[in-house]
């Protein structure tokens, strides 16, 4: 894993051996967040969640091992609902190697501040940060995306206003025809498992003909149509 350039080289190694705590703050959004470095990995950390871990974002990283690259144009333009440190555009860039613009939008700015000195600018992928609620950014933004990924939670929970069937159809208004849609959804435990099968039976899979679940072994990620996914068997 290359040293992320804003990552002292010290600290860079020292953190094979354990954590190593860059900066702590808050915001109005977020009680807490850190930026730490574990194993030559910038991850950012809320409370009670993970919002970014470099190619280690293993919800996302798992699903784009098994996404189906050639559905979409070869430069694509990407949406992501939900910043963190940029683990989507870092991951696609790097991990999977492929050539996409971003849009990345960020309620939080102090976390859109902590991405763009600790790791954006080691990205080659041009990344627009815009600093804005989800839904709104979408109800008043007229571009149209070829994959959306939405990784939207406060915390360890998805805001209740971009948890309903208003905002997955504007999602679905955004996307590109033949476009991909990646929904992030918790299941680490029984009732977020629960809560997410439900959204998926009940909002999802009603507004996409083939729509498809991907279990990630904490996470749901819900794809609007199967194609998009190549399965073993």
């Amino acid at each position: 894993m290359p040293r992320p350039p804003t990552v002292p080289r010290l600290r860079y190694y020292l953190s094979y051996l354990w954590e190593q705590s860059l900066v702590r703050t808050s915001s109005d959004y977020n009680t807490y967040l850190e930026v730490c470095v574990v194993h030559g990995r910038l991850q950012l950390v809320a409370e009670d969640a993970i919002y970014s871990f470099g190619d280690y974002y293993l919800n996302f990283r798992r699903i784009f091992e098994v996404f189906s690259y050639e559905e979409l144009p070869e430069r694509a333009a990407v949406l992501v609902l939900g910043l963190g440190l940029g683990s989507i555009p870092e991951l696609l860039e790097r991990y999977i190697g492929v050539d996409y613009t971003y849009v990345a939008v960020e309620i939080d700015p102090v976390i859109i501040e902590l991405a763009s000195r600790y790791s954006l600018p080691a990205l080659d992928s041009p990344v627009e940060v815009v600093q804005a609620d989800a839904m709104a950014f979408l109800q008043v933004d007229e571009r149209r995306f070829d994959l959306i990924c939405v990784d939207v939670f406060q915390d360890a929970t998805i805001p209740e206003h971009l948890d309903d069937a208003a905002f997955l159809a504007l999602c679905r208004e955004s996307l590109l025809p033949g476009g991909a849609l990646i929904y992030n959804r918790l299941a680490s435990s029984i009732p977020d498992r629960n809560a997410a099968k439900n959204y998926f039976t009940e909002t999802f899979a009603p507004a996409f003909p083939a729509p498809s679940l991907y279990d990630t072994g904490g996470n749901y990620l819900l794809v609007n149509d199967g194609k998009f996914l190549t399965l073993p068997g």
